[in-house]
């Protein structure tokens, strides 16, 4: 009875070590899931906003465009005019692309990096069973 005891003794800690251990990698897990989706999504919302903001701008720009037209024919200071106000937008355009490109390889690097905790983990999962099944082993012959 005394040796039932002492295995008890010893089993019941390193079960529930074993049990926090498993606890912690699974809350680690969720949270580098929740905090990609999360990631993502502020990504694709502010993205969709800018883009629309910058096919309002143009759309805008386009319509002033058409009218001046309409208004004045084709003249020349018009023209330069809308050229001048076409420039920024163009830039911001482009600027908003090379931003998006390199947010979309930042995401991919970040969902990269939580794939490869998520292997680290499921490793170091076994290796915890591995040494626990080691530990209950040898409390068994003691």
């Amino acid at each position: 009875m005394a040796d039932k005891e002492k295995k008890e003794i010893f089993t019941s800690p390193i079960t529930a070590l074993s049990e926090a251990n498993q606890a912690l990698a699974e809350s680690f897990s969720a949270i580098q899931e929740h905090n990609l989706k999360y990631a993502q999504s502020v990504f694709e919302s502010t993205f969709t906003l800018f883009k629309d903001h910058v096919a309002s701008a143009c759309s805008l720009l386009q319509q002033w465009e058409n009218q001046a037209q309409k208004q004045q024919g084709e003249s020349k200071v018009a023209e330069s005019y809308f050229e001048y106000l076409r420039a920024p937008l163009m830039a911001y355009e482009q600027a908003l692309e090379m931003v998006e490109t390199s947010s979309k390889q930042s995401l991919e690097n970040f969902q990269r990096a939580t794939e490869s905790f998520q292997t680290a983990i499921e490793k170091g999962q076994e290796r915890w069973q591995e040494t626990l099944s080691i530990a209950q082993k040898s409390t068994t012959r003691a």
